[in-house]
């Protein structure tokens, strides 16, 4: 059922937090069954092949080696890796960006350039908390709620679509151009409550707020 009166809390610390609220809650209520739709076939996708791997009929330690021996969350695998592409990158059938939602997000920098027509080049486009960060996310929340699909698509996904956002920021923000190299992103250093106040983006000096247009 839809609800079109579902209004997005945005977390991250944005110049005009109402303008995105009011974007992304439009984004949702005009999409959600699509939504909704592949979401779940992606979270149905991923329960399979998890599931298969416990009674593999060639390798019966294919589950240990490569699915974490359960624990994706803590241990190192394939299957755990591979989460970035089915619900990092692909989990919303509609990404979004400025087509979609109206607007982006750049860094105080990036926005600067922008504005003077001066992008060339110069900018990248960061998945601010990581898709493999966000893929492992996504799983274990899934499998945590006792493979609850109707969760994880009617309450799970509106209430964290921010998870799914990039910032377009100077490529000399993005990474390091060499080991001396102070700036950068760090990866896979903190947690989504740190990224969600950004504290990756400050730590390297971006200002904030990232600015929505």
């Amino acid at each position: 059922m839809k609800n079109e009166g579902f209004k997005i809390n945005m977390k991250l610390p944005v110049n005009d937090v109402k303008f995105v609220n009011d974007k992304v809650s439009k984004y949702w209520n005009e999409n959600q069954n699509e939504l909704k739709a592949y979401f779940h076939n992606k979270l149905m996708g991923v329960k399979g092949e998890y599931q298969a791997a416990l009674n593999n009929p060639y390798d019966n330690n294919v589950f240990e080696k490569h699915y974490s021996n359960g624990d994706v969350k803590n241990n190192t695998g394939k299957f755990r890796s591979f989460l970035r592409l089915p619900l990092g990158y692909n989990a919303l059938v509609l990404p979004l960006n400025k087509t979609n939602v109206g607007f982006e997000l750049f860094s105080e920098a990036a926005y600067e350039l922008k504005v003077a027509r001066k992008i060339g080049n110069k900018l990248t486009k960061d998945h601010i908390f990581g898709v493999t960060e966000v893929g492992i996310h996504i799983f274990v929340e899934f499998m945590n709620s006792g493979w609850d699909w109707k969760y994880m698509c009617d309450e799970w996904l509106p209430n964290n679509l921010e998870l799914f956002f990039t910032c377009r920021i100077l490529k000399s923000e993005h990474q390091k151009e060499d080991e001396n190299d102070t700036n950068g992103v760090a990866r896979g250093e903190h947690t989504l409550e740190q990224k969600m106040l950004l504290e990756h983006y400050t730590e390297v000096g971006i200002p904030l707020p990232l600015i929505a247009d």
